[in-house]
């Protein structure tokens, strides 16, 4: 009681003014926890009680005035865990020690979190803050260099001690609290680090011995295997914290960018791996477009939930899907006849033995001891070690069917041997057959050679003759494609003579234009008598249409028609009244009624009308330019 109330005297003198207020731990309605039979005592739930600040404002001075006491609530196995990221957690628990030694060491065994700070009791009965720790600050603000958060305090015999942590994490952090003797904890940690360098060692082992075999043999999942086990290193260092103590001590925010990406390289490195390994492209494409379809899925919601909500509950969710697909392709594909798939199941299995300890450690249903601690780390270490027997077993498997195969070439290389010996004597024989028969073809040859030499000089004087006469006929075609032109410029001419004869009867006009060919080609010699040039492009070279009277650009494709750009351009009137028409209309004063040229025509008096309209236009067009009497040729072609 006289200690009580030095306490109680202590707290009214110093007051408000003090850093850290003096409490009198028995004051405290709480658990406290009896140890010291044991040198290493895990808290369970019940004994740590935990007050959640949400605004991340009060004070440690708040924090241990007797005005906070009722306000915190006992842990349970539920909740003995940091559920809301970025927000202080005050956690108080008391200790009795019942042991002869009054030294101790407060162990936090989760080296995730982003910010801690241990308050604890000194000989005044003053609250002492430690140095700000954890993932977001130096790893040499730790009072002791090790991977986890410990701190050393002194508890007097069968004495109750009260102390206080601030924990704000980034992460779902543990509450998880071990009270240790000294030596049980250096004990401890050798074992522990020794265990974990031998980890490290054998995966360094297995990278570098597969990376040679890569360069060796250039197989890429060789390179695969070793980008693998670099990613199982990568995300162990980022669990067990060696690598924030190692690696990256003075960046701290290497902590989060490694927890963060880790998971996602970890998967894209196992699923190249099994892909490269199994084949599953080739020997399940079922489940591959399955297996690619969930990875897609993770990625986009890892983007989604650490770029946009920052809430990671599906991330967690999808990110055992394509594991599980990929376990179940391996054993399809096993059963399918694939050998070498049996080393990776039996080490897929290794990693699901260690994920199961993992859940039972986790809610309490096996204790924790090194074993059930890292059973991750043992998992991938002896999934990295099998699947590195798995490669061999691979390589062996696929030398042994290259030897059986070799053996069955060697076979059927003896039998087309034997055959190809079987072939050299028929030829042989056929061979002797061949030069008797050549022998009596050279004999015919001879014979017939001499024949044909005496047909070949018979031949060759009447080509000789008929070549003479080929010349005489060319001659003679020649004089007459002259005498055709001549003849053809004369029509002509006799045509130009006789349509400018104005006492022209009708019937002798149809004589000269009988029908619509005659008055397309006739249009067809006047359009085109100095060569063809395109009108869109300028060309002057054509070829012919489908389509009569017409020619198609060799350049731009483009199509002309004879009567295009000409006085009958567009006209549905047939082309020999359509020439009646105009010659009837540039007679001078002796035109006919359209009466008249309706009965002769049998054409509508307003066809007529319209067209003999459009002919007097380009009449009057042209005669200011032709000095005197419009030329027949000038107005058909405008």
């Amino acid at each position: 009681m006289i200690l009580i109330l030095r306490f109680i005297t202590t707290i009214h003198f110093i007051g408000f003014i003090s850093v850290f207020l003096v409490i009198n731990p028995e004051s405290k309605a709480q658990n406290p926890l009896t140890f010291g039979e044991k040198d290493k005592t895990f808290l369970p739930p019940e004994h740590v009680y935990y007050f959640t600040d949400s605004t991340n404002s009060i004070s440690p001075e708040q924090i241990v005035s007797e005005k906070f006491e009722a306000k915190f609530k006992q842990s349970t196995t539920g909740d003995f865990y940091a559920k809301h990221k970025n927000t202080n957690y005050w956690l108080r628990f008391q200790l009795i020690n019942t042991s002869a030694s009054n030294n101790w060491l407060v162990e936090v065994p989760d080296p995730h979190i982003s910010k801690i700070i241990f308050f604890k009791p000194d000989f005044k009965g003053l609250y002492k803050e430690s140095k700000t720790e954890g993932f977001d600050y130096p790893f040499q603000n730790k009072e002791y260099n090790h991977k986890n958060y410990v701190y050393s305090v002194y508890l007097p015999k069968d004495s109750i001690t009260t102390f206080y942590l601030l924990i704000n994490s980034e992460f779902n952090s543990s509450f998880k609290i071990v009270v240790s003797s000294p030596i049980t904890f250096t004990s401890y940690a050798q074992q522990e680090y020794i265990l974990l360098g031998i980890f490290y060692g054998i995966l360094l082992i297995m990278a570098i011995y597969n990376l040679f075999l890569y360069f060796n043999i250039r197989d890429k999942v060789y390179l695969f295997y070793v980008l693998y086990a670099l990613g199982c290193a990568l995300n162990s260092f980022s669990e067990d914290g060696l690598g924030f103590q190692y690696l990256w001590p003075n960046y701290p925010f290497m902590n989060t960018f490694v927890m963060t990406y880790t998971p996602l390289l970890l998967l894209s490195a196992f699923l190249t791996y099994s892909f490269s390994f199994l084949n599953i492209k080739q020997h399940d494409f079922t489940l591959r477009n399955a297996i690619i379809i969930a990875y897609v899925a993770y990625v986009l919601i890892f983007l989604f939930e650490n770029f946009v909500t920052a809430a990671y509950t599906l991330k967690n969710i999808f990110y055992l899907i394509p594991f599980i697909l990929i376990y179940i392709s391996s054993c399809r594909i096993y059963f399918a006849g694939y050998k070498p798939a049996r080393f990776f199941i039996l080490a897929y299995t290794m990693i699901l033995i260690s994920f199961i300890i993992f859940v039972l450690r986790v809610y309490g249903l096996v204790t924790d001891t090194l074993f059930t601690i890292y059973s991750f780390n043992i998992g991938f270490l002896t999934e990295v070690v099998i699947l590195s027997i798995a490669l061999g077993d691979r390589i062996r498997i696929e030398r042994k069917e290259k030897e059986i195969y070799q053996q069955e070439v060697i076979v059927r290389l003896k039998e087309n041997e034997s055959l190809k010996n079987e072939l050299i004597t028929e030829l042989k024989e056929k061979e002797i057959i061949q030069n008797q028969v050549n022998k009596e073809l050279e004999t015919k040859v001879a014979l017939r050679t001499k024949d044909l030499q005496i047909k070949t000089n018979e031949l060759s004087d009447f080509n000789s003759k008929l070549s003479k006469l080929v010349e005489d006929l060319n001659q003679m075609n020649i004089k007459l494609d002259v005498d055709n032109w001549q003849l053809k410029q004369q029509v002509q001419e006799e045509v130009k003579a006789r349509l400018s004869d104005e006492e022209l009867s009708t019937d002798k006009f149809k004589n000269l234009f009988p029908d619509e060919s005659a008055c397309l080609r006739y249009l067809e010699n006047l359009k085109w008598s100095g060569g063809f040039v395109c009108k869109r492009c300028g060309h002057d070279r054509y070829m012919m249409h489908n389509s009569p009277f017409t020619r198609k650009c060799t350049s731009c494709k483009h199509v002309e028609s004879v009567t295009a750009d000409t006085l009958f351009h567009g006209i549905r009137i047939p082309m020999d009244k359509a020439f009646y028409i105009v010659y009837d209309t540039i007679r001078s004063g002796k035109s006919k009624t359209l009466e008249e040229l309706s009965e002769i025509l049998e054409l509508n008096k307003n066809t007529i009308w319209a067209f003999r309209k459009k002919v007097q236009a380009s009449y009057d067009s042209l005669k200011p330019k032709s000095k005197g009497a419009v030329k027949w040729d000038d107005l058909l072609i405008k």
